[in-house]
């Protein structure tokens, strides 16, 4: 897949609420291949923590793949903190890790994976 189609993707994320902080795509090793926080929005952690941040969180994805074959694929993770949810889902090969304040909620988060899955599992592999 482009680079193009990836940003899309990323951009179509930022469109569906005012409240997603960041939304990107990462590889299988948890690169960031797309996507950023949204412009004017400062992170939480300090960048120093970034690497640190998506690693755990693709070590812990990889390790519940273990589970798999008893339960079935994840179909989304969603973290809810006191200032920030993380969603994670896979697209293909690649996993979208998307930011949001913390009034945004599990149905509008399952409402967002669903609008990318369908609009473009096809599209990635």
């Amino acid at each position: 897949m482009m680079q193009v189609q990836y940003d899309k993707i990323c951009t179509e994320i930022f469109k569906f609420d005012r409240r997603i902080r960041f939304a990107g795509i990462l590889d299988d090793a948890g690169r960031i291949m797309a996507g950023g926080m949204k412009k004017g929005i400062p992170s939480l952690e300090p960048q120093s923590e970034d690497l640190r941040l998506i690693a755990n969180i693709t070590i812990q994805l990889s390790t519940d793949k273990t589970w798999d074959s008893y339960f079935g694929k994840t179909q989304y993770t969603y973290i809810k903190r006191e200032k920030v949810n993380i969603l994670t889902f896979h697209i293909g090969t690649k996993l979208v890790l998307v930011s949001s304040e913390p009034d945004f909620t599990l149905q509008q988060a399952q409402d967002l994976r669903n609008q990318i899955v369908t609009n473009h599992a096809s599209e990635i592999s």
